[in-house]
């Protein structure tokens, strides 16, 4: 009888498991599209450039040079009046930008605070694929004197992709300037140390000259739109000079290098015989902006967030992150973000 049972059982589930079979057999092209669809389904996060009444901030890199897990390095989008201006595109920045789901295509403007190549390496990239993916106008970049020689370069670089792409694609051959970045290079006359870039539609940006020698010029930027302040360091040690960019800021988005744990580990990089990293370690400490005393400063300039980005070293896990920022909350009493890519903040 048991055995009678097991039978009839198991031939219920064959007969299910053959049905089942043939119905995903026959409805595999309706499975197929449903998969492709749902690809191919825009989730564009529109509220970057349909929230007009306030400042969105995205931390689309917050890496270095160094190797690191962060998802791109230098990278800052900020949001504000419909418009999306992208403060540096490091290596990975189209791809991270892409992952935050940003509509990359409707860049208003791109501005670079100088040339060390982890601030610039992924803007070629960057171009290319917006332009592919339906930009319709030359890119504008904006950056510190030298931003002729760089873009030039990059443009001449991938000329030879763009007329492959447009002879293989017609409409992009219609939009074919549209390839190319166009760059715009940031004077400061009579010894100034600030020039407004950018002024429309209530939002106005000024770049502002910061200290980051030898690398000469490099600029911050500051972004103001209804009332709110935002300044994005670029590199920069603390400087006194960054005090006008910084005061009663409501966001500041800075560089941060923890001299503490790289004084910390330069012994032991001697130790175990990896000398030039010792030396690179060393010679960095001076023209990056120290935590604590980063943390000073914005005490005195009375920032209202603080948030660090350009991580040096780069904080993998939680001890890490602890370890990055401490001594910071005893000189500054203000909001403090240890940043992270993908990290969205609203003003």
């Amino acid at each position: 009888m048991k055995l009678r049972k097991a039978r009839i059982v198991l031939a219920v589930l064959l007969a299910v498991t053959l049905v089942a079979g043939i119905a995903a057999y026959l409805g595999r092209n309706r499975i197929i599209d449903g998969v492709i669809r749902d690809h191919l389904k825009d989730d564009t996060d529109r509220a970057f450039i349909e929230d007009t009444e306030h400042i969105r901030v995205l931390l689309c890199g917050t890496g270095s040079p160094e190797i690191s897990a962060a998802r791109a390095q230098a990278c800052t989008l900020v949001a504000a009046g419909g418009k999306l201006f992208l403060f540096d595109a490091g290596e990975g920045a189209t791809k991270s930008l892409a992952e935050s789901k940003v509509p990359v295509a409707q860049l208003e403007r791109v501005f670079l605070t100088h040339f060390h190549s982890d601030h610039f390496n992924g803007l070629a990239t960057l171009v290319n694929a917006t332009w592919i993916w339906g930009r319709t106008k030359p890119l504008p970049i904006w950056g510190p004197v030298g931003l002729d020689k760089v873009v030039g370069g990059l443009n001449s670089a991938y000329a030879l992709d763009h007329e492959y792409r447009k002879a293989n694609m017609r409409d992009l051959e219609a939009t074919g300037a549209a390839a190319d970045a166009v760059p715009t290079e940031i004077e400061f006359p009579n010894g100034a140390r600030s020039v407004r870039v950018y002024d429309e539609g209530g939002v106005t940006i000024d770049a502002r000259l910061v200290v980051h020698d030898p690398v000469a010029p490099a600029v911050g930027y500051v972004l103001t739109y209804h009332g709110k302040k935002v300044f994005i360091s670029g590199d920069t040690e603390v400087s006194p000079v960054n005090l006008p960019a910084m005061q009663d800021a409501d966001l500041v988005v800075h560089e941060a290098y923890a001299t503490h744990l790289v004084r910390r580990a330069i012994p032991h990089m001697r130790d175990l015989g990896q000398s030039h990293n010792a030396e690179v370690a060393e010679r960095t400490i001076p023209y990056h902006a120290d935590t604590i005393a980063l943390a000073k400063q914005a005490r005195q300039a009375r920032v209202k967030h603080l948030v660090l980005t350009h991580l040096t070293p780069y904080p993998s896990g939680i001890m890490a992150r602890r370890l990055f920022t401490q001594g910071m909350t005893d000189h500054y009493k203000g909001e403090l973000t240890l940043g992270s890519d993908g990290l969205r903040i609203v003003l």
